[in-house]
């Protein structure tokens, strides 16, 4: 499915453009933190954008078509040299975009890092 490859390469390549084509109006957005909230596309696009250049060498290492318009993307990739895994579960709606997104990150100290690292790109010390 287009969405989806396109999703998976969209992660892969930062490319937050990308990221905006695909996503509904509003996407709501489930992190590994617990956090759950509904967002404008371009927030959510923003916030993907970061996750390869957090993440350098991501890669998409299997796709699955879930059924009732849920797909899961398996991810695998380094953080400061430790592995890190993460599955995207993502949703699309009737008009084939993307509208809710749920991601899972392994293992979790791993996760805890990322989630730093992430959060540092997206609101850095001023």
């Amino acid at each position: 499915m287009k969405v989806i490859e396109n999703y998976k390469r969209a992660i892969e390549n930062s490319d937050e453009n990308l990221f905006k084509e695909l996503f509904a109006p509003q996407v709501r957005l489930e992190i590994p933190a617990g956090a759950s909230a509904d967002h404008p596309a371009n927030t959510v696009s923003h916030i993907l954008s970061q996750v390869a250049k957090t993440a350098p060498g991501i890669k998409c290492t299997l796709k699955a078509d879930a059924g009732n318009n849920w797909h899961l993307l398996v991810f695998e990739g380094q953080l400061e040299g430790e592995k890190l895994q993460a599955i995207d579960q993502v949703h699309l709606n009737k008009d084939g975009k993307i509208d809710h997104i749920i991601i899972y990150m392994r293992p979790i100290p791993v996760a805890q890092k990322f989630a730093e690292a992430i959060m540092q790109r997206l609101h850095p010390a001023r």
